[in-house]
């Protein structure tokens, strides 16, 4: 469904336009990436981690999963959904959705959890949107002896906001309403930057004004994309800052990490000792805020990529090693993406 990532000497050095996708073509790539998804499932009493795929009106595809902290608390997807889900539509520029979950039908008068029910039916369920049209799409698991799972046929449910499916209509529906077109490309830079299930378990990523999305100093003539993701516990003080910028071959990468250094230095900060990332990386520590705040901070390049990397908290609250892990975790991700892009539809 989309164009390939064109590579050179390891890195990608430009990326064709995509293919365009129509509805029917974004929600085929999506239930294929569902299947894809469902047939790896193991336990057959665990409710599926939620995952919203995306699609962009810069034809990129995104796949979102909910955070953990929000796994702490019975139907946490909802309050995901309401909070962060809208931001993510906005700082992406999605215009598609489409939310894959997993559900179970049985005896709900008997069986409180219905995945305890011996005759439950466990389905992989789908929710796919645009604004003004929504579809619903349901799959059957069934699982051999060993517990591994077949998905049967997809079957379109007929669903409104009087069934059982309404209030996800309605959350996707709002989400989608906070869609305000381009605000710069973001893929494949958002899949280059620290995930949710890369950060402290009760960190999350922050919702509040632009602290995630597109960078806004990234002139979009001279850069492929770019993202930013800012992290945070419930109780603000502490940030985890991960970016990256894909830039264009022709822009003066090395310039520009030289000019950083500068200002860095000048700032108070000293380079510290560390792990060697990417082509050419630098670790610093140094306070922030007239020493009220301490930061660690690295930045480093893969080609024309630029990634930084920021922990912000009192103190002795983050420690060098975390840095250097997390680094390491963006740095997967960046080479994870170089190999085998997410966004492919393949």
């Amino acid at each position: 469904m989309q164009a390939p990532v064109s590579r050179e000497f390891g890195m990608l050095s430009s990326r064709s336009a995509p293919i365009p996708m129509d509805f029917n073509a974004f929600r085929n790539w999506a239930l294929a990436a569902s299947r894809r998804a469902a047939l790896r499932w193991e336990d057959a009493t665990a409710d599926e981690m939620p995952v919203m795929y995306g699609q962009d009106h810069y034809g990129d595809l995104h796949e979102i999963a909910i955070p953990p902290v929000y796994l702490r608390h019975a139907r946490g997807h909802i309050g995901w959904m309401t909070q962060l889900l809208p931001v993510e539509v906005a700082s992406r520029s999605l215009h598609r959705l489409c939310l894959r979950i997993s559900a179970w039908t049985g005896d709900g008068n008997t069986y409180k959890d219905l995945s305890t029910d011996p005759g439950r039916t466990e389905l992989l369920l789908n929710v796919v949107a645009e604004p003004g049209r929504h579809e619903v799409w349901q799959g059957r698991i069934d699982r051999d002896m060993s517990g591994l799972p077949r998905l049967g046929s997809w079957h379109e449910y007929s669903a409104n906001e009087f069934s059982v499916e309404g209030p996800l209509l309605e959350l996707i529906g709002n989400a989608l309403g906070h869609g305000n077109g381009k605000r710069g490309r973001t893929m494949p830079a958002a899949n280059m930057v620290l995930g949710p299930y890369d950060v402290p378990r009760h960190f999350f990523p922050d919702w509040r004004g632009n602290a995630c999305g597109p960078v806004d100093w990234v002139p979009q003539d001279q850069s492929v994309s770019s993202y930013k993701a800012t992290f945070r516990p419930e109780q603000s003080g502490h940030v985890i800052l991960s970016l990256c910028c894909f830039f264009s071959p022709s822009y003066s990468l090395d310039g520009h990490i030289q000019g950083a250094l500068g200002a860095l230095t000048n700032n108070g900060n000293i380079e510290i000792a560390g792990p060697r990332i990417g082509e050419r990386s630098h670790l610093f520590d140094g306070p922030l805020d007239n020493g009220r705040l301490h930061k660690y901070q690295a930045l480093w390049r893969q080609g024309n990529i630029l990634c930084e990397l920021g922990l912000v908290g009192p103190p002795g609250y983050f420690k060098p090693h975390q840095l250097d892990g997390l680094a390491a975790a963006q740095n997967t991700r960046l080479q994870g993406e170089l190999r085998a892009p997410l966004t492919s539809a393949d």
